[in-house]
């Protein structure tokens, strides 16, 4: 009874054994690489791609046998590795290149085939550090990689709310133009970060959590529908901008005759302003409105008033009364 199970306790640990044997093997296969025996295989080095027959699984015996010598800080990687494919090794000779830790510099000779690959084997790890350049980037001889320590801090900080934007169709207003009607205000708001910082400088941080404190208003803007006259007519030039108050009229109100202070028909494009403001002749750009002449006046037009032609009296109506930006334009 005894004897067997001594016997099943060396049988069970001959197969553990035997299991560990292939983990390591495994860990060997997965640090250094591997290829497939009786495979094709391409190399590059040294600026050169060469290809052969590869007779053995371990990517430093298909080296020696093509030839390619490898230093003591040389390195290589197996870049692609397929079942009856052709698996690719690329050699990586070693470099100077300069890390600069703050005060610290050290200049090493390196194979390491990345610049995070690089700051890693000095004791500078992604989770601590950050390199400059990129830490996916290729050493180049004698590169200088800024090493920059990393730290967070939990704090509170008082963040802007950007504020909404409305936009409302306007009929009146030509196509492409917008008119502020109100002012859009930031809110702010109380919020808990983990700001991040690089050799103590801030560098961007997370939001764990927020709490309003004022919220923000509207930003209302008025957009144009309405077709151009003149699609090509490009980029409006004025030399003053003032703000009026603008109603609206049609060219028979009131029994008129149709024709303007200036002899000329009353149409849509023809305003009535104070000449004293506005002289008579010149031409304007009335935002909500359009290009526009000024070529009438009227009793009750003074100061900082103007009145709007509209072909139609429903126009006129739904424009009624309101503020708007009159552009003197450049002649």
């Amino acid at each position: 009874m005894n004897h067997c199970q001594h016997n099943r306790r060396n049988y069970l640990n001959g197969r553990v054994k035997a299991a560990a044997a292939i983990i390591l093997l495994i860990a060997a296969v997965l640090v250094s690489g591997f290829v497939w025996a009786n495979s094709r295989v391409v190399i590059r080095v040294d600026g050169k791609t060469t290809s052969v027959n590869a007779s053995a699984l371990d990517p430093k015996e298909v080296l020696s046998n093509a030839g390619v010598y490898l230093g003591p800080r040389d390195e290589f990687r197996v870049l692609a590795n397929e079942p009856g494919g052709t698996s690719i090794i690329e050699v990586f000779r070693a470099i100077p290149v300069t890390l600069s830790n703050g005060a610290k510099i050290d200049v090493v000779w390196t194979g390491k085939p990345t610049v995070g690959e690089v700051a890693e084997s000095q004791g500078y790890p992604a989770r601590s550090f950050k390199t400059v350049p990129d830490a996916a980037t290729r050493p180049t001889p004698n590169m200088e990689i800024r090493i920059l320590t990393l730290s967070d801090k939990v704090m509170e900080k008082e963040l802007p709310i950007p504020f909404p934007i409305v936009r409302q169709p306007d009929p009146m207003m030509e196509k492409g133009m917008e008119a502020v009607v109100e002012h859009g205000v930031p809110g702010k708001k109380l919020a808990t970060v983990r700001q991040m910082f690089e050799d103590g400088q801030e560098a961007g941080f997370d939001i764990l959590n927020e709490k309003v404190l004022e919220a923000p208003k509207p930003e209302v803007l008025r957009v144009g529908t309405r077709e151009a006259n003149d699609p090509n007519r490009g980029t409006i030039r004025f030399k003053k901008m003032l703000v009026m108050e603008a109603t609206a009229y049609t060219p028979f109100d009131d029994g008129q005759s149709g024709l303007t202070a200036s002899g000329i028909p009353a149409r849509h494009g023809v305003v009535s302003v104070d000449p004293r403001v506005i002289p008579l002749g010149t031409r304007i750009y009335v935002m909500g409105y359009g290009p526009a002449l000024a070529a009438d006046t009227g009793g009750a037009i003074k100061g900082a008033r103007i009145d709007l032609c509209f072909d139609e009296y429903n126009e006129a109506i739904r424009f009624g009364r309101r503020t708007v930006e009159v552009y003197i334009l450049a002649e």
